[in-house]
């Protein structure tokens, strides 16, 4: 059986990532129009939106797919799984949230963001076959 999580997004990092390209694109309008300028910085505002909402936690057999768009895909044993804690560190993940956990496996470990962290959760815990030290 496959269960899809999406990422949660924070508020005020769409609110950032609007702002960032939302105000160049303002300028190139009413000031001098530009239709080059304008696509670029259109499609850069584009492509970080989809950036952003690709963001997905795939769990499948005994498998946790970490798939950031076409730019990041880790696949990662379950029953590797040591210990899931909270975390809300800045530090740079497949993850649009800073309400974060932080998943420990073998001498690797991930963050990441799932909308529904409690049953994400329980779902690794109840498919491992290893004990899962959580602290959430």
């Amino acid at each position: 059986m496959k269960q899809v999580y999406r990422s949660k997004i924070d508020i005020w990092l769409l609110i950032l990532i609007l702002a960032a390209w939302g105000i160049p694109l303002t300028f190139i309008v009413w000031n001098e129009f530009s239709a080059v300028k304008f696509s670029v910085v259109l499609f850069m505002l584009v492509l970080t939106l989809a950036l952003l909402f690709s963001i997905k936690y795939t769990i499948e057999g005994k498998t946790l797919r970490v798939d950031y768009s076409f730019f990041y895909s880790e696949r990662i044993n379950i029953d590797e799984i040591t210990e899931i804690v909270n975390t809300h560190t800045f530090l740079s993940a497949p993850a649009a949230s800073l309400d974060r956990i932080e998943i420990t496996y073998g001498k690797n470990c991930v963050v990441l963001s799932p909308k529904d962290k409690q049953k994400f959760v329980k779902q690794l815990c109840d498919i491992s076959a290893n004990h899962i030290r959580v602290n959430i």
